[in-house]
């Protein structure tokens, strides 16, 4: 596994890869790190990877996407097993960034005359990506290997999720503990760092946020190892450093129309973007937006190689408009005029109402003389906001409610429903009680945003209610098997020849059966 994660770390940085500061070409990770120009390309690395794979979470992501039709990934909506584990998923990906975060923490002090406040950049950097690694390796996997440095050529075995938990809480803790607040970011240069994927400590506090929530969330769900009651309230503290402002600046917008401006417009700072996947469109002339998920829901109109007759046949997710009326029934949610285009209006098409996703409203069209329109649809033309100071109002609020605190969670869920100029809960709409209505204001506020529904939908429990297909039916030993996790990928133990390189790791039970 380690000399696989390492012959990829070679190739890849023998190419350019850029965010912002174009690493040195000639550098590879076998130089020295004398200076901070050397250090620096680690680091640019580091940020670059993260920028390529965190947003690429293609199965899980379609696994659990609210839309009523998908052009593609239909079987793996319905968890199929033998497409699931023949699919395109690896965790290479986020092995590349372990190695790179580990091979700056080796070797920092190998670097001449670096400030301290320029070493802690440095480290917080590595630090952030070695715990948003592991606790995605823990989301979309489960159990996983945790490696020890990026010298350790050796098999590893499996660690267990609350393992690899731990080992994301640890390397966040010590990133929130040195980082500084995002305005005071700056680059080699001392020119000020003005993107959101730089982490921050503003940023770290909500990765552990987000990592508290899910380990409380698997602790009391499915009987691991922990105590769920203190995650739930670790979750919540960090959720209230950045609500209230303690480790960074961070605003709501005043509205879902100003938010889906500044969605729209990547070169404008959103106030309350915490964590984004910055769009460099610099690196090449075919480069798309980290976001899939946006990227999948633009059509007509801002699509301008489409019509709406289209729309069936051409649009990757589709919504219905009855869908978005069941999940919107209070018809003074602004939401419903912001993030839908034209709502209100019907878009019929063969017989079917559509709902127009009009969160995102610019697309990078490339010249395409084939083409009716003369151009072809490549990307929608924005950042990737990962996490924005909604979703820990909402979070807390989930937290809140898992602890039997219905007021504070009530009052979180009203600032959201307030901002949207919707009825507060409870209101004649919420018939399944507050657990189910925060999950629901999650659905409604980040519809077409990001991928994280799935990761919602089972941190709740509610994998019979909202997903489809096989996952309808699994036992609670599928789910003890790991059915709930992608498999083991192949590439974790095998070459490219299929020759076994790790005898330590096993297939989840659950998938054993289809390989």
């Amino acid at each position: 596994m380690k000399k696989i994660i390492m012959l990829s770390i070679c190739g890849c940085l023998l190419s350019s890869c850029s965010l912002d500061l174009q690493p040195e070409n000639g550098l590879t990770y076998s130089n020295s790190f004398n200076t901070e120009k050397e250090l620096n390309a680690t680091t640019t690395s580091i940020l670059y990877y993260i920028n390529t794979v965190v947003g690429n979470n293609y199965v899980l992501s379609t696994a659990g996407i609210k839309a009523d039709e998908i052009l593609d990934g239909k079987q793996l909506r319905e968890w199929n097993p033998r497409t699931v584990i023949t699919s395109e998923y690896s965790w290479k990906g986020l092995y590349d960034i372990i190695f790179e975060a580990n091979l700056l923490l080796d070797n920092i002090d190998k670097t001449k005359d670096l400030a301290e406040d320029r070493r802690k950049y440095h480290v917080g950097q590595a630090e952030f990506a070695l715990g948003l690694s592991y606790f995605l390796l823990a989301q979309r996997y489960g159990e996983a290997i945790v490696t020890e440095n990026s010298t350790e050529i050796k098999p590893y075995s499996l660690s267990s999720q609350s393992d690899v938990l731990n080992a994301a809480i640890e390397h966040a803790k010590k990133a929130l503990d040195i980082l500084p607040t995002w305005d005071k970011l700056t680059d080699l240069n001392g020119v000020s760092i003005t993107n959101r994927q730089t982490a921050s400590k503003g940023t770290a506090a909500a990765l552990l946020a987000q990592i508290y929530a899910w380990k409380g969330s698997v602790t009391e769900l499915y009987k691991l190892k922990g105590n769920a009651q203190e995650d739930y309230q670790k979750s919540i503290d960090y959720s209230t450093q950045l609500i209230a402002g303690q480790v960074g600046n961070y605003q709501l917008c005043s509205s879902p129309e100003e938010l889906c401006t500044y969605l729209s417009n990547e070169k404008s700072p959103n106030p309350e973007a915490i964590f984004s996947l910055y769009f460099d469109k610099t690196r090449s002339e075919n480069v798309v937006s980290p976001n899939e998920v946006a990227q999948n829901f633009v059509s007509w109109p801002v699509r301008e190689d489409q019509t709406l007759a289209e729309l069936p046949s051409n649009s990757v997710y589709q919504l219905y408009s009855s869908t978005v009326e069941s999940l919107f029934p209070d018809a003074t949610d602004k939401r419903l005029q912001a993030f839908f285009y034209q709502w209100g209006t019907s878009h019929e098409v063969n017989g079917t109402d559509y709902a127009i996703m009009y969160k995102f409203r610019k697309a990078i069209m490339d010249a395409d003389q084939y083409s009716a329109s003369g151009k072809t649809y490549r990307t929608v033309d924005a950042d990737y906001v990962y996490w924005r100071l909604a979703d820990f109002y909402l979070l807390r609020a989930e937290c809140y409610q898992k602890l039997g605190n219905d007021a504070k969670a009530i009052a979180d869920l009203n600032v959201i429903r307030s901002r949207a100029g919707a009825l507060t809960y409870p209101s004649t709409y919420d018939t399944e009680g507050l657990k189910k209505a925060i999950f629901l204001e999650r659905e409604k506020e980040f519809i077409g945003e990001n991928d994280a529904r799935y990761a919602d939908v089972i941190r709740n429990g509610y994998v019979k209610e909202e997903l489809q297909g096989k996952f309808r039916l699994l036992t609670n030993q599928d789910i003890q098997g790991g059915a709930l996790f992608l498999p083991l990928p192949k590439d974790a133990w095998q070459d490219k020849d299929g020759h076994v390189i790790n005898t330590q790791l096993r297939q989840k039970p659950y998938w054993q059966a289809y390989n």
